[in-house]
């Protein structure tokens, strides 16, 4: 379950565009990672750590996680589940707002709530929750701030998909210490963190889930 994976969300961080909010001689080499076998992709600085997973049983819904110089983190989650609807019957089905709450509670439920118990958070206030679905999938945002006993409080924040007519969901997580001061780190992370997407049947053959690289180059 994807409940499991939440005991690994101890460092998670996040990020708009790169070129538009770093400087034009403070670039970084930007990568890009494909996985054509659930069609994904996000970008990132090439000098951070990208690990391809699963390693082992216990972590097998982990696809890939990313961890800053700083030690934050993203991940890619996939979990197995019963068929997603068609775009078809979810655009025509008159409760699909309830429906996305629906989805919205229980991951609130198994992952937000399970974080801020292995964090040791003392207290879990809610942000955003917002509807993100368009013609790929149900898709939603759901963010996070947990309080901490002692030091900085921890953003977790995530975005998930449910594509249509797929037998699992796609998570994009992500965790942070909140430091409202680091201008620039954060914005960088909301771009990291901005440039997952879902890719079209023909985008996600090319890359072949490698992480490729080209410097200045703008992500999409």
């Amino acid at each position: 379950m994807i409940k499991r994976c939440a005991v690994l969300f101890f460092g998670l961080f996040f990020m708009a565009r790169f070129l538009s909010v770093v400087g034009a001689q403070e670039q970084p080499t930007v990568a890009e990672y494909r996985d054509p076998e659930y069609a994904y992709s996000f970008q990132y600085p090439a000098h951070w750590n990208l690990k391809k997973l699963p390693e082992g049983a216990a972590n097998d819904e982990v696809r890939v996680s990313l961890q800053t110089p700083g030690g934050d983190s993203f991940m890619v989650i996939v979990e197995k589940r019963g068929q997603n609807p068609s775009k078809a019957d979810f655009q025509s089905d008159p409760k699909r707002s309830a429906r996305i709450d629906k989805l919205i509670d229980e991951t609130t439920q198994e992952i937000y709530r399970t974080v801020a118990r292995n964090l040791g958070a003392v207290e879990t206030k809610f942000g955003e929750k917002t509807d993100l679905s368009d013609d790929a999938a149900i898709k939603f945002y759901v963010s996070s701030l947990n309080k901490m006993k002692a030091g900085e409080p921890v953003i977790v924040a995530g975005i998930h998909s449910y594509p249509f007519s797929k037998p699992y969901s796609i998570s994009f997580m992500m965790t942070a210490f909140f430091n409202p001061g680091a201008e620039k780190e954060n914005a960088l992370m909301r771009a990291v963190f901005n440039s997952f997407q879902l890719l079209e049947p023909a985008e996600s053959s090319t890359g072949s889930g490698s992480s490729g690289s080209s410097k200045g180059r703008e992500p999409k």
